[in-house]
């Protein structure tokens, strides 16, 4: 396609030159000389145009030398953005589970004597072991239960409470303070009331939207 295109241009161009010839000659007798070169610009000038058009004619209809679409550029996708971390579970004491979570069905106790629904774990350790925050949170009650002896209930996101009984002390914390997961709020008592016939241990509950669950379920 380019051979052919620029063989008739060739052509095209020698016959323009011999025309124009031609005209200088016959003009410039005639006319004189500067008449003859103002006629021979605009002979010269008329050529170029027609050769642009011709060529770039041509052009558009040779699919080899048309730009191709270049594809359009990808939008960034969105920066990814990470889910917010899941809430951090520790062990309130780290011992022995001597007694079964069993919210369901009846165990015996020792200490009362009789077949009760036990909703928590008793966690066996040492008078005076420090007892941690299972998760951040905030204290919503301490109080002294006459079945339970000292109890602290701190309020979690995701609607969890967890229940810390048989404590020896309420005074490290109050309703209202903020607590963070593993901080310190209490030690280990020599049982509480309905639970002194086991060994010194935390009776330790965690439910979620009032429905009791299985800390073994939840924390690590």
């Amino acid at each position: 396609m380019h051979e052919k295109l620029q063989e008739r241009l060739r052509k095209g161009s020698a016959l323009a030159a011999r025309l124009i010839k031609r005209a200088a000659r016959a003009l410039r007798g005639r006319l004189g000389c500067y008449v003859a070169l103002a006629v021979l610009l605009t002979l010269l000038g008329l050529a170029s145009h027609a050769y642009r058009q011709r060529a770039a004619g041509r052009a558009r209809d040779d699919d080899s030398v048309v730009p191709k679409p270049v594809a359009a550029m990808r939008q960034p996708e969105a920066a990814f953005e990470p889910e917010a971390d899941e809430q951090k579970w520790v062990w309130p004491l780290m011992g022995d589970a001597i007694g079964a979570y069993s919210p369901d069905e009846p165990v015996w106790s020792e200490t009362l004597g009789q077949w009760q629904n036990h909703p928590g774990l008793d966690i066996a350790g040492t008078p005076g072991e420090a007892v941690f925050a299972c998760a951040d949170g905030t204290v919503s009650d301490a109080w002294n239960d006459r079945l339970w002896g000292n109890v602290i209930v701190i309020a979690h996101d995701g609607g969890y409470a967890s229940t810390y009984a048989g404590v020896n002390t309420l005074k490290l914390v109050n309703p209202g303070d903020a607590v963070a997961a593993g901080d310190v709020i209490s030690a280990v008592g020599v049982g509480a009331g309905c639970e002194s016939g086991l060994t010194p241990h935390l009776h330790f509950e965690l439910s979620r939207d009032g429905e009791s669950v299985d800390p073994r379920d939840i924390l690590p």
